[in-house]
Order: C-alpha cells, then sequence, then structure tokens
C-alpha cells in the first residue's frame, strides 16, 4: 500500500491539506485525533481539545507512547492508499514505518503569528496559552522531533488554493519514482527516507560553492 503521514503544529493546515490529498487523490486518511474522539465519545464524554489531549496523554502513559498508534491500526482497511494524520511522538513513527516501509513523512508548516490568526472556538483564545500546546506536545511527547524527521515540508503561509498547488507538486513528483522512493524533490534526484534535512517543496536548495 502507498502511505503518506501528515505533521504539523496547531493549525498549521495539515487538515487542510490532508483533505485535499484524500479528496483529490484517492488516498482513505486517518486522523490520530479520531481515534481518542470516538473513545470519548463512546464513554458520553464531550470530545473537546483539553479532553483528547488528557485521553491521550493517559494512553500513550499506561500502554507506552506507540498505543494510539495501534488503535488507529485497528482502524485502517487494505484501499491501496493510506493517509495518517497527526502524529505526536517519534514512536508513532516508526510503528507505521515498520507497517508501512516507505511512508512518506511530510510536515505542513506556517508561521506562528499564521497559527494564531487561523484560531477557532476550539483553541485557546489567549496567545500564551495556544502555543503552550506546541511547547507540552514538544516535552511530553517529542512533537519536535516528530517535526523534524520529515522529509519534505511545505509551506502553508499563504492562502488555501497556493497549498493545494504546492500539494499537487508534490504528488506528481511522488508518482515518478515507481516505489523506489516516496517522492522527489523538484528536478533533484529521490531524497532518503532518513538522513537528510527536509527540503522545503517547490523551492530548490542553492547549489553549494564549487558545484
Amino acid at each position: 500500500m502507498q502511505a503518506i503521514m501528515v505533521c504539523g503544529l496547531a493549525r498549521s493546515g495539515k487538515d487542510t491539506a490532508a483533505d485535499y490529498i484524500a479528496g483529490k487523490y484517492g488516498y482513505t486518511k486517518y486522523t490520530f485525533s479520531d481515534v481518542l474522539r470516538e473513545m470519548l465519545e463512546e464513554k458520553g464524554a464531550e470530545p473537546t481539545k483539553q479532553n483528547m489531549l488528557g485521553l491521550g496523554n493517559k494512553l500513550r502513559s499506561e500502554k507506552g507512547m506507540d498505543a494510539v498508534a495501534k488503535l488507529l491500526d485497528r482502524k485502517i482497511r487494505d484501499t491501496g492508499k493510506v493517509l495518517l494524520v497527526g502524529p505526536r511522538s517519534m514512536e508513532e513513527i516508526e510503528y507505521f514505518r515498520h507497517r508501512f516501509p516507505e511512508m512518506a513523512l511530510i510536515k505542513v508548516s506556517a508561521k506562528a503569528e499564521k497559527r494564531f490568526g487561523r484560531r477557532t472556538k476550539a483553541d485557546a483564545d489567549n496567545r500564551k496559552k495556544f502555543f503552550e500546546r506546541d511547547s507540552a506536545d514538544a516535552a511530553e511527547k517529542g512533537l519536535g522531533k516528530v517535526i523534524d524527521a520529515a522529509e519534505m515540508e511545505i509551506k502553508n503561509d499563504s492562502t488555501v488554493k497556493a497549498l493545494c498547488k504546492k500539494i499537487d507538486l508534490f504528488m506528481a513528483s511522488e508518482k515518478t519514482v515507481a516505489g523506489k522512493q516516496p517522492f522527489r524533490r523538484l528536478g533533484a534526484t529521490a531524497i532518503p527516507l532518513k538522513g537528510n534535512r527536509p527540503d522545503t517543496f517547490g523551492h530548490h536548495k542553492k547549489p553549494a560553492a564549487g558545484k
């Protein structure tokens, strides 16, 4: 099966990107937070961000950092194209790396002020509290390592239309690799799964001096 995993900080646009990929390219979307939402609803609890955060922390503390990944895996069906959204720890990535060895990990990024401006009623309205979530996820689960592990970065500081155009470029390049690697940097060789700093999609790196 083809597999793509999308990560990013709150309101970076990762869900918007994932919805576009799923709708246009026929991927079945599975979101880590949906597992927590369903568990809360089954218990009659309101699936607020705070409640999902608390349940996720409890599961990872009691059953291991890959506990949510294992629960999500039970929902995955062999549809040929799998899209995983919102990992919070390296253990979750490694779990699905084992499940899908050629899985591509993409991060969707946006400037802090852009992300804060996109907040909804479900998010903290206070700037300090909004960004405390980033710090908590980085400290408690290793979200910073997850984002650093991405092989490709799609910047989302403009419009949804611009984001979708970048995704189309990514998906077009991904198809040229024929399963050898998950995708290619535009105009360059395929990027290895590990050992490389992520590239920003749609922008070439400047060649080193003398090359």
